[in-house]
């Protein structure tokens, strides 16, 4: 388009100045002589302006080589052979302008060469071609040339307004000599304010019809009023007929381009796709293949590696690696476990990001159990995913094989806890046999631990429990509605630190839960050796377990030696005298609650148990600062206001928590 507009830029150029009229460099009077009408023709021949042919003239007639008749018959013909010679140039540029807008191809190329090569044409100060949008009922200024104000390049006008709409809707041309001045148009205050930005007066536009409907206008404008000639519009209405040809050509040509490239790439995506089947199925028979393995796991991460060009890991739902022999790669986040049991529900791949580097993670699952997951690094196309999910797949199974082995450890674990926590239990040969599978022996000191968790996550504590002990002697299994542990003494002495060692009370199991944002309470019972004592263990692990509710230490672990004062209540103190330290003490009180239906035991529990703080014992009543006031008042009305301090306040504060171990179930009395 580029060598097109520099070939006929000397057309342009020579029309724009002279608004299609022949040049005016006749030969000069000098050259003529008085020989007559032949010497007049010569020139006429050779182009000449109706000013210099006056001289001419005039110098033939006062010699008398002509009369008045052949002068007016010179000056027609010359005024014929202007007329032809200035059709002539139009046509030769009209030519050119359609062959060169018939040559271009892209739609936004074409609408620029159009408004440019119309203000070459016409000569004026803007040219501006606007689109029809019927379902808004408006037509928009879509390109311009010459424009210079933002306001006037994005008109849009209702169709039927201005000499634009009138245009865009009308079959013939229209103009204005002086827009904002012109009452007989119709005005509209946005498309006021930009003709008055941009300076126009003068607006003349024509129709631009493809297929018998108007699409849009073709309009130029100067910035000085006046009219625009006939030639002007003759010229306009052919550039306009060409431009709109031009653009149609040309989005005809676009659509089919697209067509095109939309085929080929749909071809393309085919034959990718069949290749990719190809892949999948052959993956899918290796993948069959590493299920009747010995060494399943790792020929499946193998296997999927080497089809993926990347490092794979297999994990379990807690992040934690099922494969010794792939690399060690923490994938305990947050952001990681969340993708994973997004996987899991939706069974797709699901992205996720740790330090900055990018990860895929799949998950295996069967039914609604998330069994496991597969995390490789970077990103995938839709076979390398197909892959992904196929061997998610296969690693479902291989999980489920593994289960089943590892159910029928469990049910052994399950029936031997139960044997060896009854009351009525006997040290046979036989049980001494199963204990010893598990490392338990009758004369080695054992412990007994119950963890109390929620309901929906006991089964997800088991299975972290059973890693995080395994390949260390000892038994982990469900026992009468909670988790129980049978183990040697120290068994978690290697995952505590130094001040959790010391007592072995079961801190680190709170804490390997807790990293999975799980709240475990942990109850152990003290040494004991020989089957026949771990009944007694577990009751008394099980009234330490009772007793942290009770004190709501909900989320700690503890043996007698760490409840303190409370540990000694569970088995250090008569029954008959817990019953007669609770009523000297806190006597008053109870009969104080009993007739008035009050809580001032409650309130003298939860005062000193919050170290006399009493805002704090106030949020934990769910009462006013004042109104523990009041009862405090009460209270020292009841006892004496010593029960707070000194000597007095321990007995009552071993009294409370008697009383609480004993109203939450945690110890039994008795009259």
């Amino acid at each position: 388009m580029e060598d097109n507009e520099s070939l006929h830029e000397e057309d342009l150029g020579r029309l724009s100045d002279q608004r299609l009229s022949v040049p005016s460099d006749a030969v000069a009077p000098r050259q003529v002589s008085s020989t007559g009408t032949g010497h007049l023709l010569a020139l006429l021949d050779r182009g000449i302006s109706a000013t210099a042919l006056e001289s001419h003239l005039a110098a033939s007639l006062h010699d008398g080589a002509i009369n008045e008749l052949t002068a007016g018959a010179v000056r027609r013909l010359n005024s014929q052979l202007q007329e032809a010679h200035r059709r002539e140039q139009l046509l030769r540029v009209l030519y050119n302008t359609a062959t060169d807008l018939t040559g271009i191809r892209d739609v936004e190329a074409i609408l620029k060469a159009i408004v440019r090569r119309t203000r070459s044409l016409i000569g004026s100060d803007v040219a501006y071609l606007s689109l029809n949008d019927y379902v808004s009922g408006k037509s928009f200024v879509r390109v311009t040339d010459g424009a210079t104000t933002t306001l006037f390049r994005n008109i849009r006008m209702p169709l039927g307004g201005g000499v634009l709409g009138a245009v865009a809707t009308g079959e013939s041309p229209a103009q204005t000599a002086d827009y904002l001045t012109d009452d007989s148009i119709s005005h509209f205050l946005d498309s006021d304010t930009a003709v008055a930005a941009e300076g126009v007066r003068a607006i003349m536009g024509v129709p631009l019809r493809v297929e018998g409907k108007v699409i849009g206008a073709l309009l130029v404008a100067d910035r000085q009023p006046h009219n625009f000639s006939s030639d002007d519009v003759s010229l306009m209405e052919s550039i306009g007929t060409h431009a709109a040809v031009a653009l149609e050509n040309a989005r005809h040509f676009s659509e089919m381009a697209e067509a095109l490239a939309q085929r080929d790439s749909a071809q393309q995506e085919n034959i990718a796709h069949v290749r990719g089947l190809e892949e999948i199925a052959a993956l899918n028979r290796s993948l069959t293949e590493t299920l009747v393995a010995a060494e399943s796991m790792p020929r499946l991460v193998d296997l999927l590696a080497e089809s993926l060009g990347s490092e794979v890991f297999v994990v379990d739902p807690l992040g934690e690696p099922l494969s010794a022999s792939q690399s060690r790669q923490d994938f305990g986040f947050p952001t990681a476990l969340r993708a994973a049991e997004q996987s899991a529900a939706t069974a797709i791949p699901v992205p996720f990001t740790i330090d900055g580097a990018q990860y895929l993670v799949m998950s295996a699952i069967a039914g609604d159990q998330h069994l496991a997951s597969l995390v490789v690094a970077g990103e995938f196309g839709a076979t390398q995913l197909a892959m992904l999910e196929r061997g998610a797949l296969v690693l479902s199974v291989s999980m489920l094989f593994r289960r089943t082995l590892v159910d029928a450890e469990l049910r052994l674990q399950l029936e031997l806890i139960d044997d060896l926590l009854s009351p009525r239990a006997e040290e046979t040969a036989a049980l001494t046999r199963r204990a010893g599978r598990f490392g338990l022996s009758d004369t080695t000191p054992l412990m007994v631990r119950v963890i109390s968790v929620a309901d929906n996550d006991r089964q997800k504590s088991l299975a972290l429990l059973r890693r995080a002990a395994e390949d260390t002697p000892g038994i982990i299994a469900l026992h009468e509605g909670h988790l129980c542990v049978v183990e040697p003494v120290g068994r978690w002495a290697s995952k505590q630190t130094a001040n959790e060692a010391s007592g072995d009370d079961g801190r680190s199991i709170v804490t390997i839960l807790k990293r999975q944002l799980i709240t475990a309470t942990v109850g152990s019972s003290g040494p004991v050796t020989g089957f026949g004592r771990l009944a007694a263990a577990h009751s008394e692990a099980h009234a330490v377990l009772r007793a942290l509710h009770a004190l709501a230490r909900v989320g700690e672990a503890a043996d007698r030696a760490v409840l303190g004062t409370a540990g000694m209540l569970l088995g250090g103190t008569e029954n008959t005298f817990a019953e007669q330290l609770m009523h000297a003490q806190l006597g008053p009180l109870f009969d104080y609650d009993s007739r008035h239906g009050t809580e001032l035991t409650l309130t003298a529990w939860t005062f000193l148990e919050n170290e006399s703080a009493i805002g704090t014992a106030a949020n934990e009543l769910h009462v006013h600062a004042n109104t523990l006031r009041q009862r405090l008042d009460r209270i020292d009305t009841l006892l004496d206001p010593d029960w707070r301090r000194g000597s007095r306040s321990l007995d009552v504060r071993v009294a409370l928590r008697l009383w609480r171990l004993k109203t939450m179930g945690a110890i039994q009395t008795t009259s």
